[in-house]
């Protein structure tokens, strides 16, 4: 077996692996509905009184802490974060700079995958309590052009900024179906 095949085998099993999981109530998380959509617009939209978005950040409240996702090297973990950090702020959704006792913590794992002039990045977030509890978990993948190299060398930084956006868009989702 040639060393250059290795890598998109285990990319592959990792997207069957992948595949396979849902969230602790059966559903993707990134298969919005259009009611969770419309609440995800009307709060990330800014009403005279903030009535949506503050009543997405008492649904997000205790704070969530994000830290440094594994699989990422530093050019595409710095966007995803930047833009992670301004997606919560924009929805208002409290962000901790660590895992308190009171708070959650999203998780995420990534790998990256170039076939000839697209390159593929999965993704898998996993929101824990303070006890260590999975609650819901977040993934996908998104496709973008590679730019050069291979793997994380082609990835461009707005490709993780979609990822980004489309995280906290699922986690406000899930915070405002779980409050009810």
């Amino acid at each position: 077996m040639a060393l250059t095949t290795l890598p998109r085998i285990s990319a592959f099993l990792l997207a069957l692996a992948l595949a396979g999981c849902t969230s602790s109530s059966g559903v993707q998380p990134n298969a919005l509905t259009s009611t969770q959509e419309e609440a995800i617009a009307a709060a990330s939209s800014t009403s005279a009184g903030g009535q949506q978005t503050a009543s997405l950040a008492a649904a997000a409240d205790p704070p969530l802490a994000i830290p440094p996702a594994i699989g990422a090297p530093e050019s595409a973990a710095v966007p995803l974060s930047q833009r992670l950090s301004a997606r919560a702020q924009e929805l208002g959704i409290p962000l901790g700079s660590t895992a308190s006792a009171a708070g959650l913590t999203m998780k995420g794992y990534f790998s990256a995958i170039t076939e000839g002039p697209q390159t593929t990045v999965i993704y898998v977030w996993d929101v824990i309590d303070a006890e260590g509890n999975r609650l819901t978990r977040i993934q996908g993948q998104e496709h973008g052009p590679s730019r050069a190299g291979s793997g994380w060398t082609s990835v461009e930084p707005e490709l993780m900024q979609r990822i980004a956006d489309q995280t906290i868009d699922a986690y406000a989702s899930w915070l405002l179906a779980r409050a009810g």
